[in-house]
């Protein structure tokens, strides 16, 4: 079973499952920590709201063997804090719920935190003691607030952890002076550049443009779709790499708007879904490139449609959750 075990990010299907699992844990803790009363307590709440904004936020992660899942564990973004680490009696014994802590570790690193909070239930503090968790000074064991059972606020660093990427777009923010704390207020993660990006030919300016294989070959499939239809999709802006982004802030920042004027429009460097060669800005004949006006044509509403049947969706649609203007203009492939 150990090798066909795959962690992955939950899914909106996932949460009965999800939920299931952690009954399940809960109530097959050994007597003695807890009353069989207690457990039965801390079983039945229910937090599916919390748990969907999570995996809505790419912040939960699941362990699955054949379908069947047999571990979840969480991230706060706003607290900081690991929570959630659930393991099913039949994926215990396997070091499942050290590779779940070390996962959500990885991730934490990716919004660009080197340090997690948890609240260690009476149970499992010799476990996270064991993953490297300290108590917080002058913590004590005492009932949680949001579960109600007895337990210990422990912290860990893991500054190790952090990538040669990530350390450089830590130095570009300073010299950005791109507040603390971006990756989880605007709820984005880093990405990475895409290492070998292929030609998807010139855009609508006559530049070359670059994309990552797949995401190439599926751009090209939809802009063929679209004329199989009558629609022109054009190219406005593909692959774009960290430095080139921080060049874009650096010349408005120059033009005289300020960090929170830009970071409203651009993400910041290492954030963009442009460094990976998934991403792209598209246009049509007759609209204005990068202006909310593209949602009134023919080409948006054909993509509104269409798109998904490609591998791609539109990332930033008015009022989302990640604080970024209305952008119809920006559609991302995903690899499924």
């Amino acid at each position: 079973m150990k090798a066909n075990i795959k962690i992955r990010p939950a899914w909106q299907t996932d949460v009965e499952a999800v939920v299931a699992l952690r009954r399940e844990s809960i109530l097959a803790i050994k007597a003695g920590a807890f009353s069989r009363s207690e457990l039965r307590q801390w079983a039945a709440l229910t937090r599916a709201t919390p748990m969907l904004q999570r995996i809505q936020d790419d912040c939960v992660l699941v362990a699955e063997h054949e379908g069947r899942l047999l571990a979840s564990n969480g991230l706060d973004l706003d607290r900081q804090e690991m929570v959630a680490l659930f393991v099913s009696p039949q994926g215990q014994g396997r070091g499942l719920g050290r590779k779940m802590v070390n996962a959500i570790e990885r991730l934490a690193v990716r919004y660009g935190l080197l340090e997690l909070r948890v609240c260690a239930v009476r149970s499992a503090i010799e476990f996270y003691t064991a993953c490297g968790y300290q108590p917080n000074k002058g913590a004590n064991i005492e009932p949680d607030t949001r579960s109600g059972m007895l337990s210990l606020k422990m912290q860990r660093r893991f500054p190790r952890r952090q990538t040669r990427f990530g350390c450089k777009i830590a130095a570009l923010h300073r010299q950005l002076d791109i507040p603390d704390g971006y990756g989880p207020q605007h709820r984005l993660a880093m990405q990475s550049e895409c290492p070998r990006p292929v030609s998807i030919g010139k855009d609508m300016f006559g530049r070359q443009q670059v994309m990552a294989p797949r995401a190439a070959r599926a751009w090209l499939a939809m802009q063929d779709g679209g004329l199989s239809e009558g629609i022109e999709l054009q190219a406005v802006s593909a692959f774009r790499s960290a430095d080139y982004q921080a060049g874009i802030i650096k010349r408005k920042l120059a033009a005289g708007l300020s960090i929170e004027q830009i970071l409203k429009v651009s993400a910041a460097p290492g954030y963009s879904q442009h460094h990976t060669g998934r991403a792209l800005d598209i246009s049509t004949p007759g609209y204005k490139p990068l202006e909310e006006g593209f949602d009134q044509s023919p080409a948006f509403k054909w993509l509104k449609e269409s798109a998904g049947e490609y591998g791609f969706s539109m990332t930033f649609p008015s009022n989302n959750r990640h604080g970024v203007a209305y952008e119809p203009w920006h559609w991302c492939w995903r690899d499924s």
